[in-house]
């Protein structure tokens, strides 16, 4: 690039670094800071989109962008890709007609329906999501991680409506689509905002965690050695399982994780069932926690819990 090194006068600067040297480009005639490289174009201003065609020295616009009368100063990123993506984005997040919900729209949507939310459901998070942003701008806050706020509202729009959900697979779901999030944020979050919501039920976790154990081939193939003969016994089995660990589920426990107790009374359902058909237990607690990722320790406890209410003996 040919071009003159010049130096405007102290009330003219950069409009991002501030700088005063410019360079001036004779084949194009662009003016560029020597700082940042920002191509400050003096000649095109005016009410119009500039857009290149053709090449890179051709321009296209329309005649009121070369008159003298300035609405808009149209600035060029021409250094390289890497600096045309960062001013970029600081340029999005300074516009205040930015707007990272409808930007990111489509992502989260396609998460909340990967959920299992119905479309009522989605433009209810949706709306709320929205209001909270739109809050926050007139606020003249900036928020940083919108799929954050999306995570909170999920949890606290799941709960409400008696889905299972905890804050850790939320969080990993939301992670598997690309986004940065952490479930000590989330915490975080719902805390000093004072969202508030109802609190899971242990029986809403049953059909979730029956399902994966359903899956299991370990425990199909234990549950269908009880009866050969029999197609449905398998099914029949599983029914009773599901049954009696709802019972389970519904007595009334404090300061006990939801989602753990239920795991609690799916085992002691499926132990209840082999010792009636087959005198002995069908899983241990190790093979329970490894198969439905819950932590032996606590497991161990609630179980202890629920068999000495129910004076039971495993």
């Amino acid at each position: 690039m040919s071009g003159t090194i010049i130096q405007e006068q102290e009330q003219y600067s950069c409009p991002e670094c501030n700088g005063i040297e410019f360079i001036s480009d004779t084949q194009r005639g662009d003016v560029i800071c020597r700082n940042c490289s920002i191509v400050v174009d003096k000649i095109l201003e005016g009410t119009h989109f500039l857009d290149r065609v053709d090449g890179p020295d051709s321009r296209m616009g329309s005649p009121e962008s070369r008159r003298n009368t300035v609405s808009t100063s149209f600035r060029v990123f021409d250094a390289n890709a890497d600096m045309r993506d960062k001013f970029r984005r600081l340029y999005n997040a300074a516009n205040s007609s930015y707007d990272a919900v409808e930007e990111n729209k489509g992502r989260i949507l396609s998460i909340l329906t990967r959920l299992g939310f119905s479309e009522h459901g989605r433009n209810d998070l949706m709306f709320e999501l929205k209001k909270i942003y739109a809050a926050e701008k007139r606020k003249g806050n900036k928020v940083t991680n919108i799929f954050l706020v999306c995570t909170a509202l999920t949890i606290k729009h799941m709960k409400n409506r008696g889905m299972a959900c905890s804050i850790n697979d939320i969080v990993s779901i939301f992670k598997e689509s690309g986004t940065k999030l952490s479930s000590k944020a989330v915490r975080d979050y719902i805390i000093e905002s004072g969202m508030s919501y109802k609190n899971s039920s242990a029986e809403s976790f049953i059909p979730k965690y029956l399902a994966q154990l359903k899956s299991n081939e370990v425990l199909r193939q234990r549950l269908e050695n009880i009866d050969r003969d029999d197609d449905l016994a398998y099914e029949k089995l599983i029914t009773s399982i599901e049954i009696i660990a709802t019972k389970l589920s519904k007595i009334k426990v404090k300061g006990r994780k939801p989602s753990v107790f239920s795991v609690s009374c799916l085992y002691i359902a499926t132990n209840l069932v082999g010792e009636r058909y087959l005198g002995e237990q069908l899983i241990s607690k190790e093979e329970i926690s490894r198969f439905l990722s819950v932590p032996s320790t606590t497991l161990r406890e609630h179980c202890r819990y629920v068999m000495n209410h129910l004076k039971l003996n495993l």
